[in-house]
């Protein structure tokens, strides 16, 4: 290799070990500013605003949890002993619940609603139900949706729901 090629690949090396530096340096030294960190309020002060009612405060946050959240109970594998008996459903609106449920149960293949009750109170249970279409012997995935309703103004909140497997016998 020449003299002239030789001092040119030095020179280029040099160059890129120079570069290579001088990026290690700004990306450990000068670190740009991520939003990521939060920007905290000087003027904010830690905590309750004064006179407020702590008690009143939880009975406050406590009703808004009790309305968000639909408890509810239901045996996910009722037995009926044929289509046109009565099964142990078991379905219950606890007391804690604080909003009138109403239950429809939909078999999942078909999309056929085969129960719907009507509404029940905070703290009452149903424990045995018929079908309110007749279903041949068998196993029945479906699905029991519980529909939530305010106490006072009977005003729909939600609806969750439950998979079960109904069981008719014979």
């Amino acid at each position: 290799m020449s003299k002239g090629k030789k001092r040119t690949l030095t020179v280029i090396g040099i160059l890129l070990l120079i570069a290579i530096t001088v990026a290690v340096c700004y990306f450990l030294f000068y670190k740009p500013q991520d939003n990521k960190d939060p920007l905290f309020d000087d003027n904010a002060t830690v905590g309750i605003l004064p006179g407020i009612d702590i008690d009143q405060r939880r009975k406050e946050l406590q009703d808004l949890l009790d309305r968000s959240v639909i408890a509810f109970s239901i045996n996910t594998s009722p037995v009926f002993l044929n289509g046109t008996s009565e099964g142990n459903l078991l379905i219950e609106n606890p007391g804690n619940n604080a909003k009138l449920l109403q239950v429809r149960i939909v078999v999942d293949d078909t999309e056929e609603e085969v129960y719907a009750s009507k509404l029940i109170k905070p703290g009452s249970y149903i424990e045995k139900v018929k079908l309110d279409k007749v279903l041949e012997k068998g196993s029945y995935e479906a699905t029991a949706y519980f529909s939530a309703y305010d106490e006072e103004t009977t005003e729909f909140i939600g609806q969750t729901g439950a998979q079960i497997t109904l069981s008719i016998q014979n």
